[in-house]
């Protein structure tokens, strides 16, 4: 399972504080569940906000998730909690969605899901792709999710990675 998001460390969060994103909101993350810190800890995506309304709407996109939950970095109380959450013998593991290179994340995916990607194109779409054409994807974080953009003679498909995944 490809896991793109960068582990979230404890000098973040003054950073974000001073590019004015003070809003991070948690939900439940899967993808990490073959990284060598996550044994026997509940892992957690942060994704930032820099206004509360883009927070509110990522977080009722989550709601029904156990960990959904809005942290403001200005608040004390919140920022305790976290600076708790990524201390040694925490329970947690956190993660952060952002990706390090988006180029090098497309790269990725391009050449470990090649042979995904054309089966879910010749599965799900009419595109009758050759198979000299590359597939190339690009990619998208939206709520904390990943998802792959494929274009063809001007359609697009706009699918979870996970779907990617499964074909």
């Amino acid at each position: 399972m490809l896991q793109p998001f960068e582990p979230f460390r404890l000098m973040f969060i003054e950073k974000l504080i001073a590019m004015k994103a003070r809003y991070l909101v948690s939900q439940t993350y899967t993808r990490a569940t073959g990284h060598a810190e996550a044994r026997g800890k509940t892992m957690i995506l942060l994704t930032d906000y820099d206004h509360p309304g883009s927070a509110r709407i990522h977080l009722n996109a989550v709601k029904h998730d156990r960990y959904a939950s809005i942290v403001d970095l200005e608040n004390p109380e919140h920022k305790k909690k976290l600076t708790e959450m990524l201390s040694l013998g925490s329970k947690y593991l956190l993660f952060w969605s952002v990706v390090k290179s988006k180029k090098q994340l497309e790269h990725r995916i391009n050449a470990q899901y090649r042979d995904n990607m054309r089966r879910y194109i010749e599965q799900y779409t009419n595109w009758r792709v050759g198979r000299d054409l590359g597939i190339r994807p690009s990619v998208e974080v939206t709520f904390g999710e990943l998802f792959i953009i494929l274009k063809y003679s001007g359609q697009t498909i706009r699918l979870k990675f996970e779907e990617i995944e499964r074909v």
